[in-house]
């Protein structure tokens, strides 16, 4: 999948991506949350989240090889142990593992 070019086309003099009601201050977690899910279940898709959608990125910069100090700090885990629970392992990942192995 190409990387999104589309935040180059953003104003650099609004701070927020997603600002509030009359422009003052960034919407809620909670605001993001419930707008992304009516938007999913309008196109039918069920239980993805912004949380799911987090989780995922981060999984993803890990399955591509960014270290996890990196992911870290993106993500604002306080300790590796944390970001560790937080990313998923795919299938491709534990199939590949396995592959290791000689019997």
């Amino acid at each position: 999948m190409a990387p999104c070019n589309s935040f180059a086309s953003l104003d650099p003099s609004k701070p927020y991506l997603f600002p509030g009601r009359h422009g003052l201050g960034h919407i809620h977690k909670s605001s993001a949350d419930r707008i992304l899910r009516k938007a999913l279940e309008r196109v039918g898709i069920e239980g993805a989240s912004t949380h799911s959608f987090r989780r995922t990125a981060l999984t993803r910069m890990s399955d591509a090889g960014v270290p996890l100090r990196h992911i870290q700090s993106i993500s604002g885990h306080r300790t590796l142990d944390a970001l560790e629970r937080y990313l998923g392992v795919s299938e491709h990942h534990k199939e590949s593992a396995i592959a290791t192995l000689d019997f």
